[in-house]
């Protein structure tokens, strides 16, 4: 049995989410929890608008986005073209994706494991969701943290 979802599932599985989540009003934002957002970033290469559906965690005011691998498309596709926007029924709210590492980082991935309830998706990380900040700080060089910081839509 596999670990996971295959990449179709998980690609017909964030479509279903994508339209979902346009649908409704969002899940709050709250301190110390993440909620579910549509990301729109630039494709890398074709340079197209992407969706994908993403758990944002907010840390001292701050927003997050967190994968445990470096190599998923949306990561790449923000380290290639950092403004991207999070999409809700009330349209656009544009924002530049800032990679963070250190003390910042392991607290937003801290943040991010203590509140995610889906299996598959905490199994993916290197790091438990007790793990200790020492030992989410061992782990950096595999996992993205990017914040979030609004912006008026024109990168400033």
């Amino acid at each position: 049995m596999a670990d996971g979802p295959s990449l179709d599932e998980i690609r017909a599985i964030n479509a279903r989410m994508v339209a979902q989540l346009l649908a409704e009003q969002p899940q709050p934002l709250a301190e110390g929890q993440h909620a579910v957002r549509v990301l729109e970033s630039s494709g890398r290469a074709s340079g197209q608008p992407r969706r994908t559906p993403l758990g944002v965690t907010q840390v001292e005011g701050c927003h997050y986005l967190v994968s445990p691998d470096r190599g998923r498309d949306w990561v790449r596709n923000l380290a290639a073209e950092p403004r991207c926007a999070l999409v809700t029924l009330d349209g656009p709210q544009p924002q530049i994706a800032v990679p963070v590492t250190g003390p910042e980082a392991a607290a937003a991935i801290g943040t991010y494991l203590s509140t995610m309830r889906v299996p598959w998706a905490v199994r993916a990380f290197p790091v438990a969701p007790d793990s200790t900040r020492e030992q989410i700080l061992a782990h950096l060089d595999t996992i993205a943290v990017f914040r979030l910081d609004p912006t008026n839509g024109d990168g400033r």
